[in-house]
């Protein structure tokens, strides 16, 4: 929760991040959509097959 703002700060002004690597934020990103498609695929596998979303489409 707390790195999402800072990252938008910190490629916003670049000054702010003193003493942290310019990777860091990129870093960051990438092992927030990691953790999202692992958590997708950790979802699946309690998936019923066949099995239809609960929620009708909008």
């Amino acid at each position: 929760m707390v790195k999402v703002p800072i990252s938008i700060v910190v490629y916003a002004r670049p000054t702010r991040a003193n003493g942290m690597f310019f990777w860091a934020f990129d870093l960051t990103a990438l092992g927030l959509v990691a953790l999202a498609i692992g958590y997708t695929i950790f979802l699946d596998w309690f998936t019923p097959p066949g099995a239809r979303c609960p929620v009708p489409p909008s």
